[in-house]
């Protein structure tokens, strides 16, 4: 037992230095996280967010930091939209860390994966990181999210480096300047992701099979990829002659067959007869609505002329009654009701608005305006008459009112509206700068101001605000329904504004107007098909349009709609070319410092002119990219 004694106490030694060993190792690391931490804090945080970090009490206390409850090593960080700046090289010491979330900040620096192998998300899009895709991704094998999107990367990326991460979900590299290949059709690929998106780079070469699985919308503004999805093929795909027809069984020919002897000549005559007599009935009935429309026109017409002289004695001659080509008619009409809205000031019935002076600013595809001085405060509206034909009035009534509540800085406010059984009359704020179209198409001649790009690219961020707080009012999932150049106005701020905001949606047979403008699903069914049917308008054919705005402001030209001379259809064609600075406006070539922005938006026309509707982005996603390239233009 004597002879025990000395190995036990030889045990506990090596026990005791052992534990004095780990207790020291696990010191040193936990101090070494903190003191990467606050060299980190020191060269990034310039704004001083971080003013936690001086605290004794780093795991409970300091912002953004969260640490393992037994080994107090730091495994997240999340400090995001902090103007957080320079280099992330400090944190290469945090070797436990498994989350890292500095997205929506200014770095410029970043170290290779390596350094981190235990990380499985990494979100660190929307900052200034810059050079090749860093190095050593191989080693992540726990890596499960990596967004990278809205940097300055370039070269190419590692597709057999990121073959090798199992667990992978999300790989978004959109809007960098990445290059290069996606990668052959390997065998091993990254059969897990579920989030892919390296839209807005220069990647060319045939998209792998692996990816084409994902949308349109994951890979537009790469003009040189072709293959599926997109509709490009690529130079070296061969397309078969002689394609396998799929093997029907015999029975299924057999009872074919027997359908068509089932069909008689004597059924075939009926059916060719019915279908003559109803065409010849459609055309009788449609005949016949134009000749009496036309008749109690001009009936119409007479009646109020002359049932009017009383009311002309009161007015002045260039007031806005006697602007009006038709009079108004001033029958005692129960339904007619004159709603205001906040902002309506100077008048209060429609007879302040018909004694005011007023000169006829111009005719569009839903009525014509007025520009109208208001007698009582000196305020200038303008007011639009429509007198095409209306819905029924509640539904117009319920339409005017949810317009006449929105209120943003970009988006022109109704301020009241009269409604009649025949008559319409919209009161908006008159903003003197005019239209964008005005601004961009008018006076090309000598003596014209161009336009330069900080201002256009405002307009179009102005634009993009308007319209996306529209797509997003209240949950009521509302579109435009004509979004145009003419359709944006610029108030006396130099703000971008969106007017006539559903007014196609009041009339029983919404007008076609430029068809340049118009998404391809609108044009599916001849156009009398399509304006019957006003659903079909939607949130996604208002980005669609929008996408034709970008057009214009990038390039100066007219949306048309002839054929292959659209605008939309001629940018597609010297896109999937090699293309110089001819495509862009000609005033903007002594932007040429700019070119980057300008390609930049040109990338995000594209996207909102994708031919799916599902696969292009929503406005508040367009937005984001505007904004995203604007600051880039005030850097």
């Amino acid at each position: 037992m004597a002879a025990l004694f000395p190995n036990q106490f030889s045990l506990s030694k090596f026990l005791s230095f052992s534990l004095l060993i780990s207790v020291f190792f696990f010191t040193v690391s936990h101090s070494d996280d903190f003191s990467a931490l606050l060299a980190f804090k020191s060269q990034a945080d310039t704004s001083n967010f971080l003013s936690s970090w001086s605290r004794n009490v780093p795991c409970s206390s300091w912002i953004g930091i969260k640490c393992h409850p037994i080994t107090r090593r730091v495994v997240k960080i999340v400090l995001n939209h902090l103007n957080l700046t320079g280099s992330i090289h400090p944190l290469i010491h945090l070797t436990q860390i498994r989350h890292l979330s500095l997205h929506h900040n200014s770095l410029s620096s970043i170290p290779k994966f390596e350094f981190w192998p235990n990380l499985k998300h990494v979100y660190l899009s929307h900052n200034k990181f810059s050079g090749e895709f860093p190095s050593g991704i191989h080693h992540l094998k726990r890596l499960r999210r990596l967004d990278l999107s809205f940097n300055e990367f370039s070269g190419e990326i590692p597709v057999k480096e990121l073959n090798q991460l199992p667990h992978l979900i999300t790989l978004r590299l959109e809007f960098n300047s990445l290059s290069g290949s996606l990668g052959a059709d390997e065998k091993k690929a990254i059969a897990s992701v579920k989030d892919f998106n390296v839209s807005g780079n220069n990647f060319s070469g045939k998209i792998p099979n692996w990816l084409s699985k994902f949308p349109v919308a994951a890979f537009a503004g790469n003009v040189r990829l072709c293959g599926y999805p997109l509709r490009t093929i690529c130079p070296n795909e061969v397309v078969d002659s002689n394609p396998t027809v799929m093997s029907t069984p015999n029975s299924q020919f057999n009872f074919l067959d027997q359908r068509k002897k089932n069909l008689s000549e004597n059924m075939f005559l009926l059916i060719v007869t019915l279908d003559a007599i109803g065409v010849m009935m459609t055309v009788l009935v449609i005949t016949w609505c134009c000749y009496y429309r036309k008749k109690n026109q001009e009936g119409e017409i007479y009646r109020l002329r002359s049932t009017n002289r009383t009311y002309n004695q009161d007015t002045s001659s260039s007031s806005l009654y006697h602007s009006f080509e038709y009079g108004i008619k001033r029958t005692s009409d129960q339904f007619a009701t004159m709603v205001c809205f906040e902002g309506c000031k100077g008048f209060n019935k429609v007879d302040d608005l018909l004694k005011a002076s007023a000169e006829m600013l111009g005719k569009g595809s839903v009525g014509t305006s007025y520009k109208v001085a208001i007698l009582d405060n000196g305020d200038v509206v303008v007011v639009k008459r429509v007198i095409e034909k209306l819905k029924k009035m509640k539904d117009v009534d319920g339409i005017l009112r949810l317009i006449g509540n929105l209120r943003h800085t970009n988006v022109v406010p109704l301020r009241a509206y009269y409604s009649s059984k025949e008559e319409l009359l919209l009161v908006y704020d008159f903003l003197p700068n005019g239209s964008l179209h005005n601004l961009l198409h008018g006076n090309r001649g000598p003596g014209r101001t161009p336009l330069d790009w900080r201002t256009r690219l405002r307009y179009a961020l102005g634009a993009a605000k308007g319209l996306s707080f529209l797509h997003s009012y209240n949950k009521t999932k509302i579109c435009h329904g004509n979004f145009t150049s003419s359709n944006i106005l610029i108030d006396h701020n130099g703000n971008a504004c969106i007017s006539d905001i559903c007014l196609h949606f009041l009339l029983q047979m919404p007008i076609s107007s430029n068809n340049g403008y118009k998404a391809p699903e609108l044009s599916t069914q001849n156009n009398v098909n399509t304006n019957q049917n006003p659903r079909k308008f939607s949130q996604k054919s208002d980005v669609y349009s929008f996408g034709v705005v970008l057009l214009e402001i990038l390039t100066g030209k007219i949306a048309t709609s002839e054929g292959d001379t659209s605008l939309a259809k001629w940018i597609q064609g010297v896109v999937n070319k090699e293309w110089t600075w001819d495509v862009f406006d000609f005033e903007l070539a002594r932007y040429k410092e700019r070119e980057d922005e300008m390609v930049a938006l040109l990338k995000v026309a594209m996207a909102c002119l994708v031919a799916s509707p599902k696969d292009r982005p929503k406005m508040i996603v367009v937005e984001e990219m505007i904004e995203d390239i604007a600051k880039k233009e005030n850097r």
